[in-house]
C-alpha cells in the first residue's frame, strides 16, 4: 500500500472520528445545555389535572430541560417561585409553568377576600403612576375633595385631616375613565412608569371582605380615600 493511499485512509478516519465526535458533542452537550433551559413543570397522575384556584405543593412540581425554541414567554425557572401559589387555570401533567398560569403576584382573592372597585368620586387623591401589582396605603380623609377631578397625590399642596385605614393593600387593576387597564406603554405591564396607556381614574383593590364592608360604611358617611403607593 502506497504512502499516499495510507495518508488518504488516515484522513478519512480522522474526518469520520471528528464528525462522530461532533454529533456526539451536539447531542450530549450543545443541545441539552446550550440550546436548552431548565423550567418548572407540573406533575400529576395520568388523566388527572390540577384545577384552577389550586394551591401548588412541592410534590406537584419538577424541573425539566426543554429546548429553547419550545419555551414560552414568562416561563418559571425555579420551583420556589411557585410553591404555595394559586393556579389561574386547569393544569395537566407536563405543563410548562409561566407567570400567566400561576398567581405569582398573589392577585387572586382567597376565600375570605374580594376584589373591590373604588369609584372615582370616592377618591380624594391617587398616584398617577399607579399600576397593577402595586401596594398602597389607604387614608380616610374628612371633607370634600378640592375639585371635581381625581387629584394626583403628588400635586396636592398639603394633607387634609386624615387617618390611616389600611396598609399594604394589593392593587389588582388600575382603570382609566373608559374602564381600560392602565399599563406601561413601552413594554406592557412591567411597571417602568415612564409612560402609560391611559390616565389613572380608579383602582380595584384586593381586600378582606370584612375590610371591604367597613370601607363601604366609611364611604356612605361621606369620607374620601387618599390612596398612596408604597411599593
Amino acid at each position: 500500500m502506497s504512502v499516499l493511499l495510507k495518508r488518504n485512509y488516515l484522513f478519512a478516519a480522522l474526518i469520520l472520528i471528528t464528525g462522530f465526535g461532533g454529533l456526539l458533542g451536539y447531542d450530549l452537550y450543545f443541545k441539552p445545555y446550550v440550546l436548552s433551559q431548565t423550567v418548572v413543570k407540573i406533575k400529576v397522575a395520568d388523566g388527572q389535572f390540577l384545577p384552577k384556584n389550586y394551591e401548588l405543593k412541592p410534590g406537584d412540581l419538577y424541573l425539566d430541560s426543554v429546548q429553547t425554541k419550545d419555551i414560552p414567554s414568562g416561563v418559571i425557572t425555579e420551583i420556589q417561585q411557585v410553591e404555595h401559589k394559586i393556579t389561574n387555570v386547569n393544569l395537566t401533567d407536563g405543563s410548562i409553568l409561566t407567570a400567566s398560569l400561576v398567581d405569582i403576584s398573589n392577585l387572586e382573592p382567597l376565600q375570605d377576600e374580594g376584589i373591590f372597585p373604588i369609584p372615582k368620586e370616592a377618591i380624594y387623591a391617587i398616584n398617577g403612576s399607579l399600576r397593577s401589582r402595586d401596594k398602597v396605603d389607604i387614608y380616610l380623609v374628612e371633607g370634600e375633595r378640592p375639585s371635581s377631578t381625581v387629584k394626583d397625590q403628588a400635586n396636592l399642596p398639603s394633607a387634609p385631616s386624615q387617618q390611616v385605614f389600611l396598609t399594604g393593600v394589593t392593587v389588582n387593576y388600575v382603570r382609566t375613565e373608559d374602564n381600560n387597564d392602565v399599563l406601561d406603554s413601552e413594554q406592557g405591564n412591567d411597571n417602568n412608569r415612564f409612560t402609560s396607556t391611559g390616565k389613572v381614574a380608579s383602582p380595584e383593590l384586593k381586600l378582606k371582605k370584612s375590610d371591604g364592608q367597613l370601607l363601604g360604611q366609611y364611604l356612605e358617611q361621606g369620607k374620601k380615600l387618599w390612596i398612596v403607593r408604597v411599593e
